[in-house]
């Protein structure tokens, strides 16, 4: 990917998205820290939007095409500087320019890259992204704002399962509620980690955290993976599913002014 004539290009060819991500993500020790353990990156949206026009030129045809299934033009357009972040992420570890990142989906919809060289996950809720790479093995994230607590209880039986309702009964409603959505994320994370996304339904597994769990499916035979609620982003609920015991290195990532 050539950029160097597009506008909102520098002389070097860097957009000012590009340039933005620099700066903010000008930090030592992420690449070895993705080596050893697990990189998560949290981006508010609202923070980058400066920069959005420049997103849809770091990103492939493939994820611009995903994008462009979106009918809401906001949705449209958060999804392509989603896909941008990703990718500007995984390039800084991986020591290459964003059209170098090989990332792609594979058939179930699951971003992978060549001979999982690394790891990653993306989840994208409103305006948060949060992204998740490490080479220690399957990984998965998920994000999802503590308002949606509320209308958790409509859909406990679907979420938990029948040993975490009972666990869960006795909480008074709100703390309920907000249970059930950490509930949530840890479950999606663990499914993302396990490459089969909703193939496998949540109210027939259960999600503690801080234990090793089988991951489901067939994608990753034997391995295991840790939850762990991650805390720094007030106002979100974000859940982590990794390599037990991997350390976790976390990024809150706003734009640059």
């Amino acid at each position: 990917m050539e950029c160097a004539s597009a506008p909102g290009c520098d002389s070097s060819g860097r957009t000012g998205l590009t340039q933005a991500f620099a700066s903010r993500l000008a930090v030592g020790g992420l690449a070895a820290a993705a080596a050893d353990g697990v990189v998560v990156a949290v981006f508010d949206l609202g923070d980058w939007s400066a920069h959005a026009p420049q997103a849809a030129a770091i990103i492939d045809p493939t994820e611009s095409a995903r994008a462009a299934r979106q009918r809401d033009p906001a949705n449209r357009d958060a999804l392509v500087l989603a896909y941008a972040l990703h990718r500007l992420l995984l390039a800084q570890l991986l020591g290459c320019t964003p059209d170098r990142v090989g990332i792609h989906r594979d058939a179930k919809g699951c971003p992978r890259l060549p001979g999982d060289r690394l790891h990653t996950s993306l989840s994208h809720a409103g305006r948060c992204v949060a992204v998740a790479a490490t080479a220690t093995g399957p990984v998965g994230i998920d994000i999802e704002a503590d308002a949606r607590a509320r209308g958790m209880h409509d859909i406990a039986a679907r979420v938990a399962h029948p040993e975490e309702l009972q666990s869960l009964a006795g909480l008074p409603a709100a703390d309920r509620d907000r249970a059930l959505l950490r509930l949530w994320v840890r479950k999606e994370a663990l499914l993302k980690a396990a490459g089969i996304g909703l193939e496998q339904e949540m109210e027939e597994f259960m999600a503690p955290e801080g234990v090793a769990l089988a991951l489901p499916g067939d994608t990753f035979p034997g391995r295991t993976a840790e939850l762990r609620m991650l805390d720094g982003v007030p106002g979100w609920s974000l859940a982590l599913a990794a390599e037990p015991g991997a350390p976790v290195r976390m990024e809150v990532c706003a734009a640059s002014p």
